[in-house]
């Protein structure tokens, strides 16, 4: 979706490997693309100053126009998210610490969060009937499943929905579901697709647990390893996290560490660039999901 996006504004993308020799980046990389166009713009990350230093002084040698603008910038700019560094080594030092939301933010998110659960909560009543009565019938047992995650400042509460899965899950211990889980029995699939099986953490919203929208709420396990593996991750939590967020509509369904940083750069756009409008737009963007089942 990324290069969809950037083609529609550049006639070409090019990736520059960052483990190549000076001949090579030459010769092979950027000279066939300053023969090719007269207007190139270098997308530099600052943490290997000496790649786009080289490229720069090709092109003045060359009498080449270039416009130069950090990953930082550009990712912010043209993509809407936040540059994440892929390695725990490095830092976007654009993010520092991040700040909790001010004021204006929280009364405009409470409001939002409270008047909006309740109509859904009246508007939905029959669905949680509904939901009872196949669940009941396809797999017996609980209708509800709670599980334990992480919100606000690493606070755990219990997240509410309805079961979508067998009762023998996680016979083998914690594990991401995935897109046509086989653990995941019919009427839970729809209901995964639809969000039905999101509801109940309507609950959560007048608990003051979470938000309409927001990061996605992990469990523990993973948080930990995550926070190993990826820069900033821990800066997610210093707002609620939410039923539905801006990673949540903007990134495909996905799992593991590559897809979870992927998300954090959404999450802390979100973050950095709160607004009323960006709010909005997310939860009309979760309607659309919605209505044309793109859930799951």
């Amino acid at each position: 979706m990324d290069l969809r996006n950037l083609l529609e504004k550049f006639q070409e993308v090019v990736l520059v490997p960052r483990f190549i020799d000076e001949t090579y980046l030459i010769q092979e990389a950027i000279s066939p693309l300053f023969h090719k166009y007269g207007d190139i713009h270098l997308v530099a990350n600052p943490e290997y100053e000496e790649r786009y230093r080289i490229i720069y002084e090709f092109a003045a040698r060359n009498n080449k126009s270039i416009k130069i603008i950090t990953v930082y910038d550009f990712c912010e700019k043209h993509l809407r998210k936040v540059y994440v560094p892929d390695s725990v080594h490095e830092r976007n030092p654009r993010l520092g610490k991040l700040k909790p939301k001010g004021v204006f933010q929280q009364v405009s998110k409470s409001f939002i969060d409270v008047s909006l659960a309740s109509v859904l909560l009246a508007v939905t009543s029959p669905l949680w009937l509904l939901s009872r009565i196949r669940i009941a019938q396809q797999s017996p047992g609980p209708t509800f499943y709670k599980q334990k995650r992480i919100g606000l400042n690493y606070q755990e509460f219990d997240c509410v929905k309805f079961r979508s899965m067998r009762l023998d899950a996680e016979a083998f211990g914690a594990q991401f579901s995935s897109k046509r889980d086989k653990r995941v029995f019919g009427y839970g699939a729809f209901m995964r697709a639809t969000r039905i099986d999101e509801l109940p953490q309507l609950l959560n919203i007048f608990r003051g647990d979470v938000s309409l929208v927001g990061p996605r709420p992990e469990r523990r396990v993973f948080v930990e390893s995550f926070e190993e593996m990826i820069p900033h991750y821990a800066s997610r939590h210093v707002v609620k996290p939410g039923i539905t967020g801006y990673a949540q509509v903007m990134y495909p369904y996905g799992t593991g560490v590559k897809d979870a940083r992927h998300k954090l750069m959404y999450d802390l756009y979100y973050i950095r660039n709160w607004s009323l409008g960006l709010e909005l737009r997310i939860v009309w963007k979760t309607v659309v999901t919605v209505l044309s089942f793109g859930g799951f």
